[in-house]
């Protein structure tokens, strides 16, 4: 019995730790479809090719739209899927975020956290509650902004605090 606990729990920490280091342009190839339905795997291979020669050409997304990278790292990929949602995967030393914000045209963000194998681990939400929360990378750290304000007049933003 120990045994095998002790094997399932190697086998476990060998997952997580080898997922901690792809780089981001692996776990964008291997995002499953219901997560990025605008684009398929030609599609994706051809971004990564075109941000990897530092090109900024863009995908005709399966929607008929344009879809482009914004900025790649090793730890974090940005993208403009369509147009008014971005997409961003942010790795860190344990597992990875993904970050897809709608904007039309104020923006709003729904932040994951996944491990190994697009594990759904948690949603992150800002410590301030608010309706139109934006979340933004920022020095491979997310940053979180409240859009609801830029919807208030000054004695509307008097009362929503």
């Amino acid at each position: 019995m120990f045994r095998r606990g002790f094997i399932a729990l190697f086998i476990l920490l060998t997952t997580v730790c080898a997922s901690a280091q792809l780089p981001v342009a692996q776990m964008f190839l291997s995002m499953p479809d219901t997560l990025c339905p605008y684009l398929d795997m030609r599609q994706r291979v051809m971004l990564l090719e075109y941000a990897n020669h530092n090109a900024t050409d863009s995908v005709e997304n399966i929607f008929g739209g344009k879809s482009i990278v914004l900025s790649k790292t090793d730890n974090c990929l940005e993208l403009q899927v369509a147009d008014g949602f971005t997409m961003t995967l942010l790795a860190d030393s344990a597992s990875f975020l993904l970050i897809q914000t709608a904007c039309a045209p104020l923006c709003s963000s729904i932040v994951k956290r996944y491990v190994a194998n697009w594990i759904y681990v948690e949603e992150l939400k800002p410590e301030k509650q608010c309706m139109l929360p934006r979340a933004e990378v920022i020095d491979g750290r997310i940053s979180w902004s409240d859009q609801t304000l830029l919807l208030l007049d000054e004695e509307e933003k008097k009362y929503y605090d």
